[in-house]
């Protein structure tokens, strides 16, 4: 049976160009799961538990805020990349995102997928709007993002990019920070999709295995 991916819609289009037609079985969760991390861990479990006849699945996550601690594998090898969140996926790797962190700590970090779904920080922004009107919205965002310096858009090359670019500018504005752009990799989503899958940088579980919190610190 054909490779089953769970993933992040975050990565989406990234996701689906590296798969390029290849026979590999997709399913996609909201973005904003990630705001109930417990509950996002229950539904992981729920799918994994409901999967048969594959010798391998991978999670296209990363411990993000540790939903995936402690998933566990059912007849499957089950991998997952060695990363706290899917920043370092869209910069090519962990190493790139050190550099772009140490550079401005402030940053919030954004990308076509990002900018696009559900829970977004536009879609949170126009609900908080319709929920407590403009001018309480705007004192809620200006508290929340008071640590933050600048919004870092990532260039990852996909067709809908300049649509999802101007969105990234707009929420910029909207948070009064400053705008750059950065230039991101397919590198290490292409091979959480197409593998290889070495221990450096992914985890890999054995069949009935469980994800430990310490799985994420990377290998010497």
């Amino acid at each position: 049976m054909s490779l089953k991916i769970i993933a992040c819609e975050v990565m989406k289009e990234e996701l689906l160009s590296a798969a390029a037609g290849a026979d590999i079985e997709f399913e996609f969760l909201p973005q904003g799961r990630h705001n109930y991390p417990e509950k996002l861990g229950q539904e992981l479990q729920t799918i994994l538990d409901g999967l048969t006849g594959y010798s391998q699945v991978v999670l296209a996550f990363g411990l993000c805020g540790n939903a995936t601690k402690n998933l566990r594998a059912g007849d499957f090898k089950l991998t997952i990349p060695r990363v706290h969140d899917c920043i370092p996926l869209l910069l090519g790797s962990r190493e790139s995102y050190k550099k772009v962190h140490k550079e401005e700590v402030g940053t919030l970090y954004m990308s076509c997928g990002w900018t696009n779904s559900d829970g977004s920080v536009i879609a949170e922004y126009n609900r908080s709007v319709e929920k407590y009107g403009a001018k309480k919205t705007a004192r809620i965002y200006e508290m929340m993002y008071s640590g933050y310096k600048r919004v870092l858009f990532i260039q990852t090359g996909v067709p809908t990019e300049e649509k999802h670019l101007q969105v990234s500018r707009g929420i910029g504005e909207l948070l009064k920070l400053d705008h750059q752009i950065t230039q991101g990799s397919l590198i290490y989503i292409d091979r959480l999709v197409n593998g290889p899958w070495p221990d450096q940088d992914f985890i890999n579980i054995p069949p009935h295995g469980v994800i430990n919190e310490s799985d994420f610190l990377v290998p010497i």
